[in-house]
């Protein structure tokens, strides 16, 4: 595996992250932010690229260079080190798993979302936002852990840190892809699916 990361772009990549984390987190999540909204906006909403709403698309792509980039990073490969250890072994990696799961998503991740949308792009406020997080917390979670408690165990046992963010921000883009041709629902038909996905 080592061998196929060191490879062309991705090996690029890794050097990049290795060298420049915090910057290779907030571009990389910027980046995906954006995509993964204007995806949201043609693909579900069925929008014109000429008629993408550029407002939200920023604010998703700010959102995902701030939090999903540096929080992130600083979280995943900084804080849980310290509380976790390095070890990348199984028994270590599902601690860290069951503290994300247990704490930060249900307690940070999606607070600090619904809070930032509520407030920049809803118009609700921040306890607006935290208001509708409370109303759709259960089905929010729910969702998250089907994808996230898989992917979290690749990134604690056998993805390189310097791949981690690049990592998650992948995953993330392809399961808001998946879902965006997958289905139409969601918690709730007047949800922007963004909303649903783009939380990582």
């Amino acid at each position: 595996m080592a061998a196929f990361l060191s490879r062309g772009l991705l090996g690029r990549y890794g050097e990049w992250s290795a060298a420049q984390p915090w910057t290779s987190a907030f571009v990389t999540c910027t980046v995906k932010g954006s995509i993964a909204d204007a995806l949201a906006q043609i693909v579900m909403e069925e929008k014109a690229v000429t008629d993408i709403d550029v407002y939200r698309n920023g604010l998703f792509a700010f959102y995902g260079g701030w939090y999903c980039g540096l929080a992130q990073h600083f979280i995943y490969n900084i804080v849980y080190t310290r509380l976790f250890g390095s070890s990348t072994g199984i028994l270590n990696a599902l601690r860290k798993i069951a503290f994300d799961s247990v704490v930060h998503v249900p307690f940070v991740v999606f607070p600090v979302f619904y809070a930032y949308k509520g407030y920049f792009y809803d118009r609700i406020g921040l306890e607006g936002g935290l208001r509708k997080y409370k109303d759709e917390a259960k089905d929010m979670i729910l969702n998250y852990y089907k994808v996230w408690i898989p992917a979290n165990l690749a990134v604690f046992t056998v993805v390189p840190v310097r791949f981690r963010i690049g990592f998650i921000a992948t995953t993330s883009l392809g399961w808001l892809t998946l879902s965006s041709f997958l289905t139409h629902g969601g918690l709730h038909d007047d949800a922007p699916p963004t909303e649903k996905h783009n939380t990582r």
